[in-house]
Protein backbone atom coordinates (compact mmCIF):
# COMPACT_ATOMS: atom_id res chain seq x y z
CA UNK A 1 0.00 0.00 0.00
CA UNK A 2 2.93 2.27 0.68
CA UNK A 3 4.51 1.66 -2.91
CA UNK A 4 1.25 2.78 -4.84
CA UNK A 5 1.24 6.02 -2.83
CA UNK A 6 4.85 7.00 -3.68
CA UNK A 7 3.71 5.87 -7.53
CA UNK A 8 1.26 8.03 -7.46
CA UNK A 9 2.72 10.88 -5.62
CA UNK A 10 6.05 10.47 -8.71
CA UNK A 11 3.32 10.32 -10.87
CA UNK A 12 1.81 13.69 -9.68
CA UNK A 13 5.45 15.18 -9.88
CA UNK A 14 6.25 14.07 -13.50
CA UNK A 15 2.44 15.57 -14.54
CA UNK A 16 3.44 18.54 -13.17
CA UNK A 17 7.10 18.80 -14.75
CA UNK A 18 5.32 18.26 -17.74
CA UNK A 19 2.87 20.90 -17.11
CA UNK A 20 5.64 23.17 -16.26
CA UNK A 21 8.19 22.50 -19.17
CA UNK A 22 4.69 23.18 -21.71
CA UNK A 23 4.37 26.55 -20.10
CA UNK A 24 7.79 27.14 -20.35
CA UNK A 25 8.24 26.41 -24.43
CA UNK A 26 5.12 28.00 -25.09
CA UNK A 27 6.32 31.64 -23.34
CA UNK A 28 9.54 31.14 -25.15
CA UNK A 29 7.89 30.28 -28.21
CA UNK A 30 5.58 34.07 -27.66
CA UNK A 31 8.11 36.29 -26.28
CA UNK A 32 11.04 38.53 -28.87
CA UNK A 33 10.83 37.51 -32.30
CA UNK A 34 13.75 35.84 -33.69
CA UNK A 35 16.36 38.37 -35.53
CA UNK A 36 16.90 37.81 -38.97
CA UNK A 37 19.79 38.49 -41.33
CA UNK A 38 18.79 41.54 -43.34
CA UNK A 39 20.93 40.89 -45.91
CA UNK A 40 19.27 37.54 -46.20
CA UNK A 41 16.15 39.18 -46.48
CA UNK A 42 16.45 41.89 -48.83
CA UNK A 43 17.43 39.28 -51.57
CA UNK A 44 14.55 37.34 -50.46
CA UNK A 45 12.58 40.23 -51.09
CA UNK A 46 14.18 40.54 -54.15
CA UNK A 47 13.04 36.85 -55.78
CA UNK A 48 9.64 37.35 -54.73
CA UNK A 49 9.69 40.99 -56.52
CA UNK A 50 10.88 39.46 -59.73
CA UNK A 51 7.94 36.12 -59.07
CA UNK A 52 5.20 38.52 -58.96
CA UNK A 53 6.43 41.00 -61.93
CA UNK A 54 7.01 38.12 -63.91
CA UNK A 55 3.64 36.07 -62.95
CA UNK A 56 5.06 32.97 -61.55
CA UNK A 57 5.95 31.80 -58.35
CA UNK A 58 3.82 30.94 -55.37
CA UNK A 59 2.94 34.90 -55.14
CA UNK A 60 1.67 34.19 -59.47
CA UNK A 61 -2.32 34.53 -57.97
CA UNK A 62 -2.38 37.17 -55.71
CA UNK A 63 -5.09 39.63 -57.29
CA UNK A 64 -3.91 43.42 -58.01
CA UNK A 65 -4.44 45.50 -54.79
CA UNK A 66 -2.61 42.42 -53.45
CA UNK A 67 0.22 42.48 -55.11
CA UNK A 68 -0.15 46.67 -54.79
CA UNK A 69 0.55 45.77 -51.14
CA UNK A 70 2.91 43.50 -51.01
CA UNK A 71 4.81 46.19 -53.13
CA UNK A 72 4.35 48.49 -50.53
CA UNK A 73 5.88 46.32 -47.88
CA UNK A 74 8.70 45.05 -49.48
CA UNK A 75 9.46 48.75 -50.02
CA UNK A 76 8.94 49.70 -46.31
CA UNK A 77 11.60 46.86 -45.52
CA UNK A 78 13.67 47.69 -48.25
CA UNK A 79 14.10 51.26 -47.05
CA UNK A 80 14.43 49.81 -43.24
CA UNK A 81 16.67 47.51 -43.67
CA UNK A 82 19.39 48.91 -46.28
CA UNK A 83 22.75 49.44 -45.36
CA UNK A 84 21.51 48.05 -41.68
CA UNK A 85 21.50 45.03 -39.94
CA UNK A 86 18.75 43.35 -37.30
CA UNK A 87 20.63 44.88 -34.34
CA UNK A 88 20.93 48.44 -35.77
CA UNK A 89 17.04 48.82 -36.00
CA UNK A 90 14.76 50.46 -33.22
CA UNK A 91 11.85 48.16 -31.49
CA UNK A 92 9.27 49.54 -33.70
CA UNK A 93 11.42 49.43 -37.04
CA UNK A 94 11.74 45.49 -35.70
CA UNK A 95 7.92 44.62 -35.18
CA UNK A 96 7.21 46.63 -38.38
CA UNK A 97 10.10 44.19 -40.28
CA UNK A 98 8.74 41.18 -38.26
CA UNK A 99 4.97 42.21 -39.94
CA UNK A 100 5.72 43.00 -43.02
CA UNK A 101 7.31 39.73 -43.30
CA UNK A 102 4.43 37.54 -41.72
CA UNK A 103 2.16 39.60 -44.10
CA UNK A 104 4.54 38.51 -47.77
CA UNK A 105 5.06 35.34 -46.43
CA UNK A 106 1.02 34.63 -45.66
CA UNK A 107 0.24 36.04 -49.10
CA UNK A 108 2.74 33.99 -50.45
CA UNK A 109 0.99 30.69 -49.29
CA UNK A 110 -2.68 32.33 -49.83
CA UNK A 111 -1.85 32.68 -53.44
CA UNK A 112 -2.45 28.99 -53.92
CA UNK A 113 -5.59 27.97 -55.15
CA UNK A 114 -8.10 27.05 -53.08
CA UNK A 115 -10.60 23.84 -53.81
CA UNK A 116 -13.09 26.78 -55.24
CA UNK A 117 -10.68 28.71 -57.05
CA UNK A 118 -9.39 25.28 -58.41
CA UNK A 119 -12.41 23.97 -60.40
CA UNK A 120 -12.64 27.48 -61.81
CA UNK A 121 -8.74 27.43 -63.07
CA UNK A 122 -7.37 26.59 -66.37
CA UNK A 123 -6.66 23.29 -67.60
CA UNK A 124 -3.49 24.06 -67.83
CA UNK A 125 -3.12 25.17 -64.36
CA UNK A 126 -5.23 22.40 -62.72
CA UNK A 127 -3.40 19.56 -60.57
CA UNK A 128 -4.33 16.04 -60.40
CA UNK A 129 -2.92 13.45 -57.93
CA UNK A 130 -1.91 9.97 -58.00
CA UNK A 131 -0.69 7.00 -56.45
CA UNK A 132 2.58 5.90 -57.70
CA UNK A 133 4.11 2.76 -56.67
CA UNK A 134 8.02 2.39 -57.29
CA UNK A 135 9.47 -0.24 -59.60
CA UNK A 136 10.42 -2.81 -56.65
CA UNK A 137 8.63 -1.29 -53.97
CA UNK A 138 4.96 -1.74 -52.28
CA UNK A 139 5.02 1.55 -50.70
CA UNK A 140 2.87 3.70 -53.01
CA UNK A 141 3.72 7.67 -53.10
CA UNK A 142 1.16 10.60 -53.87
CA UNK A 143 2.88 12.40 -56.94
CA UNK A 144 0.28 16.02 -57.68
CA UNK A 145 1.02 17.19 -61.31
CA UNK A 146 -0.09 19.62 -63.93
CA UNK A 147 -1.49 18.72 -67.00
CA UNK A 148 1.51 20.74 -68.58
CA UNK A 149 4.42 18.83 -66.25
CA UNK A 150 3.19 15.72 -67.01
CA UNK A 151 3.12 16.50 -70.57
CA UNK A 152 6.72 17.15 -70.17
CA UNK A 153 7.35 13.92 -68.30
CA UNK A 154 5.97 11.90 -71.30
CA UNK A 155 7.94 13.68 -73.87
CA UNK A 156 10.97 13.06 -71.81
CA UNK A 157 10.10 9.15 -71.13
CA UNK A 158 12.44 6.50 -72.85
CA UNK A 159 10.50 3.75 -73.56
CA UNK A 160 12.77 0.59 -73.46
CA UNK A 161 13.82 -1.53 -76.11
CA UNK A 162 12.07 -5.41 -76.35
CA UNK A 163 14.29 -7.75 -78.61
CA UNK A 164 12.37 -10.58 -79.96
CA UNK A 165 13.87 -13.84 -79.05
CA UNK A 166 16.04 -14.93 -81.68
CA UNK A 167 17.25 -11.55 -82.90
CA UNK A 168 19.87 -8.99 -81.68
Amino acid sequence: MRKMKSNRFSLSRCLAALVLAGVCAAAAASGEPQPFDAAAVLAQQKQIRGDVDAGRGDYAKLDPAQRQELRTRQDRLEASLQGRSYDQLSAAEREQAQQDLQWIRQAGGAAAPSTATAAAAEPEEKVRCERVRAIGSNRTERVCTTASQRREAQKNRVEPELHQAGTR
